[in-house]
């Protein structure tokens, strides 16, 4: 195996360079074009020219956004590299106008995969393809070939890029190469580092690559939020070097996805698709990071790997973020040997052990036919032009970012704390109130239970006499006896009936029970059915005998109590003539309503918004804690997940309960 490099100047110097290498025509020869050219008559001029010296050769090519050739970083170029393979053999497929990008890589993978397939080269436009799928659907027809490539690039007009073989250019498509033998080995590294900075936000509203909202905000709000107006004017371009980052479920790391377009309704479409419900962040590229780990990547390869050629596939925002110290990622690759490659929208990257679609990283391919190792030293250059400047600007700026972003984090954590404490102590004050609500309930209910008890009382005393007074006239009759002793039973058994309807009242629900409705209706109505004949006030109860409800019955009926005692208290103090009260329930939509209405002659409208307000009462104020309708609007929309609101209706006012 072989690889020739040349930066294409004119057709005649790539004549004499094919001619002066020795380059004969063989099919198994692959040739992948990387160019700035984004016009479909001058790259086919090219792709012709070689398939004209090269006639038998495999060709795919892409636009960029920069070229890399022998360790060199080059714009508005187009490069060419031509590597003859000796002991593999390869296949190409050109897929146009892709709709399902799952479905694409299936069938691309099912034309040129073979059992001898060690690897494969793809390039795809960036306008329209989901590259994650088109991994997933490749590696569900073969999952342990290696996969490199890159998304096309247009010079950072974010336009789409186009791809090609050596018959076809095409704005929407994909175009791929395998690499196919025993005898050849292909290995490929990473490396990303992008570092998150602020706070995590969270997808709200997403379809496919588009995200529309993060937090309920525009995401592209959010990038003129927190990066400035002059960074959102520039998107997508400008987020090439603030891409969002999220964290990779398997290996942990974060994953950058960046800006493909922006469609300027204030959602952005980024090159790979974000659930909703995701957690993202803005990140922020770690340079020192980047540096050490292609260091790294490169030492690993000098030392284990056997190697003939290299293609480096690398994202545009890092060659845009980077500037010049991109150039120290790059020229390390021309110690292992012949290298060239492109900078695009995105990188393809598979293997046996992760299947990734990245933004704004930097992989290489190492391919070989020859087992035998050939270790080299390396040595890392330290007089970059304005590298150590450059690096230094780009560190201060990195731990600006990330201690800030710390401190962030940190005093969101307290804030949250703090917060989550309050709540607590709020619930538990909602707790005391409602028990103190309850509390302020007892004084009544107390009289309406010796209410409730006089009449039952007193017959058990009359009984009870007559039965003494016939022993003592010497008169006994027991059918007599019977039926008095009987009646005693019956009323003890309503004194028993009455103590146990107010004692589950005061019992809290511990949890949601199926009740019959009309039996709320009624229970609530017998507590303070006493004080309604004390104040001849009539009620009228209408209700489907069959409805049913589940809920905490003993929070409604404080809340039935609570209304019901309120429309009492207003029919008294107007003194209306003949006071009525209707309790209706009905079921709507799934829902159950039940009305308390009255003809007192409504709430003014100067105060109807505030009724509900903790503290406040139309009452007298020494004999009203202003927590009867707080409290009641509290248990219906907080325990009970419900609604209560009240209107003016013809002669009175009606309060609402809803319940699910």
């Amino acid at each position: 195996m072989k690889t020739f490099n040349i930066r294409f100047r004119s057709d005649a110097k790539l004549r004499d360079f094919i001619y002066e290498n020795q380059i004969t025509d063989s099919q198994d020869i692959l040739i992948q074009v990387f160019t700035h050219l984004y016009d479909t008559d001058k790259i086919k001029r090219i792709t012709s020219l070689l398939c004209e010296i090269l006639p038998s050769a495999k060709i795919i090519g892409t636009t960029t956004d920069g070229e890399a050739i022998e360790g060199r970083i080059l714009t508005s170029n187009t490069v060419i590299s031509i590597t003859l393979f000796d002991h593999s053999y390869l296949k190409t497929q050109l897929l146009d106008d892709v709709d399902d990008s799952f479905e694409a890589g299936s069938k691309l993978a099912q034309s040129v995969v073979d059992t001898k397939t060690k690897a494969m080269i793809i390039f795809a436009s960036a306008q329209n393809i989901d590259a994650q799928k088109v991994l997933e659907g490749i590696k569900s027809v073969r999952s342990d070939i290696v996969i490199s490539g890159g998304l096309s690039g247009d010079g950072g007009r974010f336009n789409g890029g186009l791809v090609f073989d050596q018959e076809t250019i095409v704005p929407n498509g994909i175009v791929v190469a395998t690499l196919n033998g025993e005898q050849l080995t292909a290995l490929n590294r990473y490396t990303s580092e992008w570092e998150p900075v602020g706070r995590e936000f969270k997808i709200t509203k997403s379809k496919d690559n588009r995200i529309f909202t993060v937090d309920k905000m525009s995401v592209y709000r959010l990038y003129k939020k927190y990066l400035g107006d002059a960074i959102a004017q520039k998107l997508p371009l400008s987020g090439l070097q603030f891409p969002f980052v999220l964290k990779d479920k398997e290996s942990g790391r974060f994953i950058a996805r960046s800006v493909r377009s922006n469609p300027k309704d204030g959602s952005l479409i980024f090159a790979a698709k974000m659930d909703q419900g995701e957690s993202v962040q803005i990140a922020f590229g770690n340079a020192e990071k980047m540096l050490s780990n292609t260091q790294n990547i490169i030492k690993y390869i000098a030392k284990e790997v056997p190697r003939e050629t290299l293609f480096i596939y690398a994202s545009a925002g890092r060659r845009r973020f980077l500037q010049n110290i991109a150039y120290a990622e790059i020229e390390p690759y021309k110690m292992l040997g012949t290298n060239a490659g492109f900078f695009g929208y995105g990188e393809f990257f598979s293997n046996a052990d992760n299947t990734l679609f990245l933004n704004q990283s930097m992989t290489c391919l190492v391919l070989s036919e020859n087992p035998t190792l050939q270790e080299v030293e390396v040595r890392f250059k330290s007089d970059y032009k304005n590298l150590e400047s450059n690096l230094e600007i780009t560190k201060a700026l990195t731990n600006i970012a990330k201690v800030s972003s710390q401190e962030l984090q940190e005093l969101n954590q307290k804030l949250e704390q703090r917060v989550k404490e309050e709540v607590q102590k709020n619930r538990n004050k909602d707790s005391i109130l409602i028990h103190n609500s309850k509390l302020a309930q007892m004084g009544e209910m107390m009289s309406m239970i010796a209410h409730q008890w006089r009449q039952p009382l007193s017959a058990i005393s009359a009984t009870s006499t007559g039965l003494q007074v016939k022993i003592e006239l010497d008169k006994y009759n027991p059918d007599f006896f019977l039926t008095s002793l009987t009646k005693i039973e019956e009323y003890v058994k309503h004194l028993s009936d009455t103590i146990n309807d107010f004692t589950n009242f005061f019992k809290p629900s511990k949890k949601k029970e199926e009740v019959i409705v009309a039996n709320l209706l009624n229970k609530a109505h017998f507590i303070l059915s006493p004080s309604f004949s004390k104040y001849n006030i009539e009620v009228d109860i209408v209700c489907d005998p069959d409805l049913k409800l589940k809920t905490y019955a003993n929070e409604v009926i404080q809340v039935l109590i609570n209304i019901l005692k309120n429309a009492e208290n207003a029919l008294v103090k107007r003194e209306i003539e003949t006071p009525m009260i209707l309790l209706l329930a009905k079921e709507k939509d799934a829902e159950i309503i039940i009305e308390i209405s009255d003809n007192a002659g409504g709430i003014d409208s100067a105060i109807i918004e505030r009724i509900f307000d903790a503290y406040y009462t139309t009452h007298d104020a020494n004999n009203a804690t202003g927590l009867g309708l707080y409290m009641s609007k509290f248990i219906i929309e907080n325990s009970c997940k419900g609604r209560l609101f009240v209107e003016n209706v013809k002669d009175g006012a009606k309060f609402t309960v809803v319940l699910g």
